[in-house]
């Protein structure tokens, strides 16, 4: 019954990339990086989310120790809000942000952009009623996954990527 097959949909994360999410930069708006860490990690590390665990991890290598979130509200399919040191904090999608009055600056915006053009996904950091930072968070695709979906190709199927990440990192 294989041999009907005529389309294989493969799923991104772990599969057709290694599943190891990790922060590759951290674009900020006046503000120091370390700041921007302590923050974003601190509130993240009250989430289990893969994103937030990468920040996660990049904070604690910087910093050692972060602060225990108060306050912490998941926001399904757009981030994370709370209270770090007595500062208001979001962390998630750049809408978030801009739902919460705190556009991107231009830099920010720009930083956006240029992340998401490179297949990256982006988070945005505001806190105190601005948007402070962009982290720029990435997925490593597997050695093998152009070869196999090359195989797929070659035996006359249609491969298809499912993700729940924006077109252009799919």
């Amino acid at each position: 019954s294989t041999r009907r097959v005529d389309t294989v949909v493969l799923d991104k994360t772990g599969t057709i990339t290694t599943g190891l999410i990790s922060l590759v930069d951290v674009v900020t708006d006046n503000v120091d990086r370390t700041e921007v860490l302590a923050m974003a990690g601190a509130l993240e590390s009250a989430s289990e989310h893969p994103i937030a665990q990468a920040i996660v991890r990049a904070a604690v290598l910087e910093l050692d120790a972060l602060e225990t979130p108060e306050d912490f509200v998941s926001l399904a399919g757009y981030g994370v809000r709370g209270v770090v040191n007595d500062h208001t904090v979001v962390v998630g999608k750049p809408s978030l942000l801009q739902n919460w009055s705190q556009p991107l600056s231009p830099s920010l915006r720009q930083a956006v952009d240029a992340a998401e053009a490179n297949g990256q996904t982006t988070i945005a950091v505001g806190w105190d009623g601005r948007a402070r930072a962009v982290l720029v968070i990435a997925d490593t695709v597997r050695e093998s996954s152009a070869a196999a979906v090359a195989d797929l190709v070659s035996l006359g199927m249609t491969p298809v990527l499912l993700t729940g990440d924006n077109a252009i990192v799919a």
